[in-house]
């Protein structure tokens, strides 16, 4: 039988929100950082439909090949927080509306990845501020849900 509970996201009124977000930010930093050390653009691409590019893997230049050579813990680093990432990504949904899913990994991106303030997410998704706010906590529970991230009150 299918277990609700196991997949049921707690409401923003139940989850320490600041801790939760700093969780997601100390999360995102690691990721970010090892993907520089590891010869990967800092953001990870995605395509016009919001897909994740695979990691780059043949690389071009000399630099970025020896980096991965020398440096092989910090390889295996980057595919562990990868993984987690796109776990978090993938939990970034609307159940009904395809839509929503987007703008909501549109905001994601621009917010968390870019960091854009409230005001340039809320113009580049053509939506209010508050809409911004308010989806940015519904994501941030699930990207934070995701990977177990999450500080409840």
């Amino acid at each position: 039988m299918f277990d609700l509970a196991k997949y049921r996201l707690p409401a923003p009124k139940d989850v320490n929100l600041p801790a939760t977000r700093q969780n997601v930010a100390v999360f995102l930093s690691a990721y970010l950082s090892s993907r520089c050390r590891v010869g990967q653009p800092r953001e990870p691409r995605v395509t016009q439909s919001l897909s994740l590019f695979p990691p780059a893997t043949n690389k071009t230049s000399f630099e970025a090949e020896q980096i991965l050579i020398d440096n092989e813990e910090a390889q295996d680093e980057f595919n562990h927080l990868h993984q987690l990432f796109i776990k978090g990504y993938a939990a970034i949904q609307h159940p009904s509306n395809t839509d929503i899913t987007e703008r909501r990994k549109r905001i994601f991106f621009d917010r968390y990845i870019h960091g854009y303030s409230i005001y340039v997410t809320a113009q580049r998704s053509s939506i209010s501020e508050d809409s911004v706010k308010q989806e940015s906590n519904v994501i941030i529970i699930e990207f934070a849900s995701a990977l177990e991230l999450i500080v409840m009150k």
